[in-house]
């Protein structure tokens, strides 16, 4: 880990370069502080109490410009707001910040986003990504936040391999059939990088070291106080496609966690308050048995995971919610649960999570406890078991003792006017105050990187 007085220059790897819980009731909560306090503007007597947003200014970390054959050009800046995390132990203010894997555009948004059609950029695979930086080093931020209410990056640790090289964001080879083909911005296919991650929600434990966890796998990784992959976790029966990765890879997931619909592994990761216990979350969805049923389904997968052995202790049933809750994205398309994701997950307790569903304007943030109603039999592990626990109406499933957790709505960002779109990354400040940032894809559409301190007009840790 680099402590650093100057903002960080991003790393990219090979030929392309990089251009220039606070304060509260509980023991657990007693560990978290940032000051200075907000406070709450009082509600009219005929309004419910509202969120009280407190922007948090944050520098733009430039990555460069990249030009397209055609000749246009993108400025792009490194986007930090994939995940976010506070560790009880951290000197006040300190917030730890994510990146995913770097600049990427979906080859179907091409003509919209660079003026090219597929065709001319992505040879026509209109499923495929354009990298515009493909050495680009996935990283971990710290910020230090002051009573100013001003962000000062002071901490980049970005991943590598055990060989010292920074490893990138390109998928795998072993993944090639199930994730997007990549290309670069002047349209050439690009190799994949056989220790590639995209990164998308990590946590921090007291002896300075990370888990994180990522979509490509899907995967965990143990990652070193300086950013160095100590081990990489993936699904069963997947290791050995992973032979020529800069570190060691076991596989310890669920064998069924590698029928993940590209792009929607991982994204969500939470540390019990012990460190006993680490929770997994996937984005969407398993495509079990099929894409279609990934299109419909409305039931996640929630892992709880012995940190020390690695060991899956159970695997819990999460309901997304339907599609038209979400009315910040209700823009007259015809929106599928498919299109509802799971961002980020908190740890608020032991088996206490906070869980963050969003569309793109609307997030959703709900506080749920696990049980042994919500476990989901080890039947449904196998992916040979048909009927799929996806593919199965939430009333049979009760029938058969499987409940999905009770979910209690913390904050609706439609009822705070003024937060971003894209929220990702969930910090908790204390019994009623959040930090959340969103993701702004490195630029690519002109968005910035956007914090904000949160005051709850009700506490969510009691």
């Amino acid at each position: 880990m680099r402590s650093i007085s100057a903002v960080p220059r991003p790393l990219t790897t090979g030929k392309f370069t990089g251009i220039a819980r606070f304060g509260g009731a509980s023991a657990f909560s007693l560990l978290f502080s940032l000051a200075p306090a907000l406070t709450q503007t009082a509600p009219q007597p005929d309004q419910k109490p509202r969120a009280t947003l407190t922007p948090v200014q944050i520098p733009n970390l430039p990555l460069g410009v990249v030009t397209f054959p055609n000749g246009k050009a993108m400025n792009l800046n490194v986007g930090i707001g994939s995940a976010a995390f506070r560790a009880p132990g951290d000197a006040t203010g300190r917030i730890w910040l994510l990146t995913d894997r770097g600049p990427n555009l979906e080859c179907a948004e091409s003509k919209r986003l660079i003026g090219l059609e597929p065709e001319a950029i992505c040879g026509g695979d209109k499923a495929g990504r354009i990298y515009p930086l493909p050495g680009f080093a996935p990283s971990i931020y710290g910020i230090d936040i002051g009573p100013d209410n001003v962000a000062r990056i002071n901490v980049f640790v970005p991943i590598k391999g055990k060989s010292g090289k920074p490893i990138s964001g390109r998928p795998p080879a072993a993944t090639a059939s199930r994730a997007e083909q990549i290309f670069a911005a002047d349209g050439k296919p690009l190799p994949p990088d056989p220790s590639g991650i995209d990164p998308e929600a990590f946590v921090k434990l007291s002896d300075g070291s990370f888990w994180v966890a990522e979509e490509f796998g899907p995967s965990l990784l143990h990652v070193a106080q300086d950013g160095t992959v100590l081990k990489r976790v993936v699904p069963a029966g997947t290791a050995a496609e992973f032979k020529d990765a800069d570190y060691e890879v076991i596989g310890g997931l669920p064998a069924i966690l590698r029928n993940r619909p590209s792009n929607r592994g991982f994204e969500g990761l939470a540390l019990s308050p012990d460190e006993r216990f680490l929770y997994a979350i996937l984005q969407s969805p398993l495509a079990n048995p099929d894409f279609e049923t990934f299109r419909q389904s409305r039931h996640l997968r929630l892992l709880k995971i012995d940190r020390e052995t690695g060991a899956t202790l159970g695997q819990y049933l999460y309901e997304i919610d339907a599609p038209a809750l979400f009315a910040g994205d209700a823009d007259g398309r015809e929106r599928r649960p498919s299109d509802v994701h799971v961002s980020e997950l908190v740890a608020i307790g032991e088996d206490r999570l906070l869980v963050l569903e969003r569309i793109e304007k609307t997030a959703r943030l709900f506080a749920v406890s696990l049980d042994e109603n919500s476990r989901i039999p080890a039947l449904f592990n196998s992916p040979e078991k048909s009927p799929s626990l996806e593919s199965i109406a939430p009333a049979r499933l009760e029938a058969m003792g499987v409940i999905a957790m009770p979910k209690t709505l913390v904050l609706d960002t439609d009822s705070a006017p003024g937060l971003p779109a894209k929220i990702e990354g969930v910090a908790v400040l204390g019994p009623s105050e959040l930090l959340l940032v969103n993701d702004n894809d490195f630029g690519v559409d002109g968005v910035r990187t956007q914090l904000f301190r949160v005051r709850l007009p009700e506490p969510m840790i009691r």
